[in-house]
């Protein structure tokens, strides 16, 4: 992606955006190229029910790694 390419900005929820930053550095991309990448898996059509499913619980299993992560630290004297 050269940067001449045509931009847009947009506003997520912080959320979102954390689940985004972790979902980048697991793929070893700048966060920019994450969300190319899925808005254009999204957009492809190529996508199935079941790899979207199977995305969605993968993101899923990332989340409540998080949270039990942040448990285990507040636990920890």
């Amino acid at each position: 992606m050269a940067r001449t390419d045509p931009q847009i900005n947009i506003r997520v929820p912080a959320e979102l955006k954390k689940k985004l930053e972790l979902l980048a550095v697991e793929n070893s991309r700048s966060l920019n190229a994450e969300v190319v990448t899925r808005l254009e898996q999204s957009l492809s059509g190529n996508t199935s029910t079941h790899q979207t499913a199977t995305l969605e619980v993968e993101m899923d299993i990332k989340e409540i790694k998080e949270i039990l992560k942040r448990l285990d630290n507040k636990k920890a004297p």
